[in-house]
């Protein structure tokens, strides 16, 4: 996260605001979640335009390797909606490692056996994190062979509705 002109950097400290990302055409703001924009966005939005008046006060952090940056944006990704999701059907995501732009993940709960694992995986978090983090070379699944050996079969039966 920037470092930020006092104004703004009392929300972090505070943690009212937990991402604040300082990029070449936009400032990302992400507030904790007992805090809202209709709450705290006039606050927020007043500090905001006064250090933007000042701009040798922004700090930039080092934010590591690329990896680091991945890994940053695969957390930020698992700990908000699309985790949220995952977590309401059962489900776990746990990534396993990050290494030369590859996330390997393992499935848990309910999405360890769901033949629509493969769905959530690139429709919802590979597309997210790759929103994040554009030089995502891909997600894979460090999943036991019995697993996706069942994933790979099920699809290759039709789907009846009579049952």
């Amino acid at each position: 996260m920037a470092s930020a002109p006092v104004v703004v950097q009392g929300f972090v400290d505070d943690r009212v605001i937990t991402l604040l990302r300082v990029e070449p055409d936009a400032i990302r703001i992400r507030l904790d979640d007992n805090h809202s924009w209709r709450t705290a966005g006039a606050a927020i939005r007043t500090a905001l335009g006064s250090a933007l008046g000042e701009p040798d006060a922004w700090r930039p952090v080092d934010e590591g390797s690329a990896d680091d940056v991945l890994r940053a944006a695969v957390d930020q990704v698992l700990s908000g909606e699309v985790g949220a999701f995952i977590r309401s059907h059962g489900g776990a995501l746990t990534v396993v490692e990050v290494a030369s732009g590859v996330v390997t993940v393992s499935l848990g709960g309910t999405c360890a056996h769901c033949p629509a694992s493969d769905v959530t995986l690139t429709d919802r978090f590979e597309e997210a994190v790759r929103e994040r983090f554009p030089a995502l070379v891909g997600v894979r699944v460090d999943a036991a062979p019995s697993i996706a050996m069942g994933r790979r079969l099920l699809g290759l039966f039709p789907v009846s509705s009579h049952g």
